[in-house]
């Protein structure tokens, strides 16, 4: 079959409660990204930055951290793994060399995330994603007894591992090197008043410190830690696919223990972070090599009792209002991510509204709130007559090198 042969998947072939969790996952991340949107970038961590150590900051702080730091990127990491096996499969099924169509689709995805992160905002996940999907194509079709272990391995022990080995490589840094990095999380340092002062001002004044921490990104924490933290996630969601966990098809009784275990493992790993944390005074170097470890395990087992939550409600006849706008968010997950990312910068940077540095850490919540209630209503118009989001179309017709048909 040829290129121009393909149809798109129809609304009746979609696995609803995978579109029901994309849509909770892509909501869920703007709890972090607002932070990163409007404040500088050390607080999306420490609450120290802003002295929010007390009163309703803190408990913003204290509540997003359990509930949704790393959480949701985990969730939407783990839904792209899922989403290589299904593409790749109905691509073989359709008569089409799924590898051919595999490696365009991250090619295009890649071009996507280096445009997002250098031009619009540097926390872009999907250039990541483009080279892990990659990768993890290569394990498409191993069995999830396979991919379970390597994927843990992966995701989190090697992470785990480079935090600790960077954290012990601490002592031979340069005296001013660790100084700089203590001092990073200071409103009065130098590094941070020039955060402040560059995204304050014009679009043309940005470019610079964003391609430096997007530059950042690429080269150094990518291939230090992103890269196997997401190839790892990606795997399990490989698995959690072919065991029908994504599916819903699993009885009440399995959710509701993997709820369960999530909350109970997850929960205290957690607490334990944010403990030591405590403990070590908010130290800068101390919280991101080691402390955040805590973090890193305790995230993927929240971010599975979220997944259980989820597919509890996709087997319930109740708030079907509520699960088909969540899937009418996630059918359009690719452009309500970047939308808010556009709407983010454009709402705090000084190229629009201004707000960069100005909002209390509880008053970000107001502006989530107001970006979910647009998207939910947009997406639903939008797939009204259309049958993908722009983006989403954008991604497509570049993908098979011909443009998609949208009504």
């Amino acid at each position: 079959m040829h290129l121009d042969q393909s149809n798109p998947v129809t609304v009746k072939e979609r696995i609803v409660s995978l579109d029901v969790l994309r849509g909770v996952a892509v909501l869920g991340i703007l709890l972090m990204n607002s932070v990163s949107f409007a404040l500088v970038m050390g607080a999306y961590e420490s609450p120290m930055v802003y002295n929010d150590m007390a009163g309703v900051d803190w408990w913003t702080w204290l509540i997003l951290h359990f509930a949704a730091d790393q959480k949701f990127v985990t969730i939407f990491s783990i839904l792209f793994g899922a989403g290589v096996c299904i593409f790749m499969e109905r691509a073989a099924k359709k008569g089409h060399n799924a590898w051919k169509l595999q490696l365009s689709r991250m090619g295009w995805l890649l071009f996507i995330g280096m445009f997002h992160a250098y031009m619009i905002w540097f926390g872009d996940i999907l250039f990541s994603y483009a080279i892990a999907g990659v990768c993890i194509a290569l394990c498409r079709n191993w069995k999830p007894k396979t991919l379970i272990p390597l994927g843990i391995f992966l995701g989190m022990v090697i992470p785990i591992a480079v935090f600790m080995f960077i954290h012990w490589t601490v002592q031979y840094w340069p005296e001013e090197s660790i100084v700089e990095m203590q001092n990073g999380d200071l409103l009065e340092s130098k590094q941070v008043m020039a955060e402040i002062t560059t995204y304050s001002g014009p679009y043309t004044g940005q470019f610079a410190h964003r391609m430096m921490v997007a530059l950042m990104m690429h080269f150094f924490i990518l291939p230090i830690y992103l890269i196997w933290r997401v190839a790892g996630l990606m795997m399990l969601g490989m698995a959690a696919y072919k065991m029908g966990i994504l599916s819903a098809k699993k009885s009440k009784t399995f959710y509701i223990s993997m709820l369960g275990v999530g909350l109970i493992i997850g929960l205290p790993l957690i607490w334990c972070g944010v403990w030591f944390k405590q403990q070590h005074g908010w130290d800068a170097i101390q919280m991101r090599f080691q402390d955040s470890s805590w973090n890193v395990v305790g995230s993927t087992f929240i971010a599975c009792a979220w997944i259980a939550l989820v597919m509890l409600l996709c087997k319930s006849t109740i708030l079907q209002w509520l699960q088909k706008a969540l899937a009418a968010v996630g059918r359009m997950a690719l452009t309500n991510y970047l939308m808010q990312s556009i709407i983010g910068t454009l709402i705090f940077y000084g190229h629009g509204f201004g707000l960069f540095n100005k909002l209390e850490r509880f008053e970000l919540l107001w502006f989530v709130a107001c970006v979910w209630i647009f998207q939910i209503f947009f997406s639903i118009f939008w797939l009204k007559y259309f049958k993908f989001g722009p983006f989403e179309w954008f991604w497509r017709s570049l993908t098979y090198l011909k443009l998609q048909s949208m009504k």
